[in-house]
This record gives C-alpha cells, structure tokens and sequence, in this order.
C-alpha cells in the first residue's frame, strides 16, 4: 500500500469523523432546541388559560390589567429571526411568559375573591324563610355550591358557572317576600330551641300560613 493511499484513506476517515461529530452536534442541538419548545408551548398554554378566565372575569365587571400579556413577544420574533430560534431565545421567551401568567393569575385570584364577595353580598339570603321547603333546599343547595366555586381554582367554565348559579338564585330571592317580625321571632325560637308546650296554636298556624310547617322537624327529648 502506497504512502499516498494511506494519507488519502487517513483523510477520507477524518473527514467522515468530522461529518458524523457534527451530525450528532446538531441532533444535540435539535433535541435540546426541541425540548425548550416544549416548554415554551406548556408555558404559552397556561398563560391562554389564565387569560381566557381573566377575560371572562373581565366580562363580568373586573378589571384585571391585561396590557402587558405580549411583554416579550417582539424581542423573542427579533431573536429567533427567519430560522429555527436559539436556546438562549426560547429560555428568555419561557421565562417571560411564566413571569406574565404568574402576574395575570394573582390578579385573576384577587379579582375573583372581590368579585365573588360581592355577589354574595347582593343575595337577600333573609327571604330563605320565604320560600316553600323545596324552594328552601333547592336555594340552599345552590348557596353551596356558589361557595364551592368560590374556593376552588377561577377557570373560565367556572367563573361562567358561577355567573348562571347566581343570576337565578338572585332572581328567586328577589321575588320572594320580605319575612314579617312575627316569622323571624318564631323561627329564632325554633332555632334556639323548643318544647311542643311552649309553641301556640297561633305559632303553628303562622307556620302553616307561611308554609314554612315542612321546614320544621320535631324530636322527642331523651328524658
């Protein structure tokens, strides 16, 4: 074999080392570039979600800034040019995004406690009494789960579901008489505690009259 061979075939061999280093340098390069997209895709999905419930929110009366939800955007553009974007780009534009939804979320939570105080301040929860022992349970089942949503996390389909639940138990309780004095002092009795003995045919007939009689339950005292 000739010296020129060798070198030739020593060549062809560093060039091929070449060729296969750079091709796993650049599937490196894919695969980590790959990743952060993944993550910035997660990140931008949170922030959609938080800003769909802010927005809805929003449509209710709130006043959740959201000016600043593209902050970022046009240098990342800037960064990633025309071709595939840098590592450094993603990371910047991951943590931008985070930075933002973390801001409009807290927003969105306090938003969302104001928002659902008020509107259980506004039902005349006093005029339960008024209503028949169906209505009664029915409304106070709707009070609860209004509480439920109020505790749990502000998504959009909750927020929705709460603006429903409340405009109609609104509407019933607004509909629904003033309770009279002689009702609420019997009914303070009722609670409070007390014996057949002590209740009036007058007191069972205001029950009867105001048929509130099912909303009652009678127990004998263990002696």
């Amino acid at each position: 074999m000739s010296n020129q061979s060798v070198r030739d075939k020593a060549l062809m061999l560093a060039s091929e080392a070449r060729r296969i280093d750079l091709g796993q340098q650049e599937e490196a390069t894919a695969v980590a570039v790959s990743s952060r997209i993944s993550r910035l895709r997660d990140k931008l999905d949170g922030l959609r979600t938080t800003l769909q419930a802010a927005r809805r929110l929003n449509s209710y009366g709130a006043d959740i800034p959201l000016n600043n939800v593209d902050e970022g955007l046009d240098r990342f553009r800037q960064r990633a040019g025309d071709g595939l974007p840098s590592k450094v780009a993603l990371d910047g534009a991951a943590r931008t995004v985070e930075r933002v939804e973390n801001q409009v979320r807290q927003a969105l939570r306090e938003a969302w406690r104001a928002w659902c105080e008020q509107c259980l301040a506004e039902l005349r929860r006093d005029r339960l009494v008024m209503l028949s022992a169906d209505e009664t349970a029915a409304a106070e089942e709707a009070l609860a789960d209004l509480e439920k949503l109020r505790r749990g996390d502000p998504r959009a389909a909750a927020i929705q579901q709460f603006a429903i639940s409340h405009r109609e138990l609104r509407a019933q309780l607004d509909n629904a008489p003033d309770p009279d004095p002689e009702v609420l002092e019997l009914l303070r009795r009722l609670q409070v505690g007390t014996t057949l003995d002590k209740l009036t045919p007058a007191d069972l007939q205001l029950l009867y009259d105001r048929q509130l009689a099912g909303t009652v339950e009678v127990r004998r005292r263990a002696t």
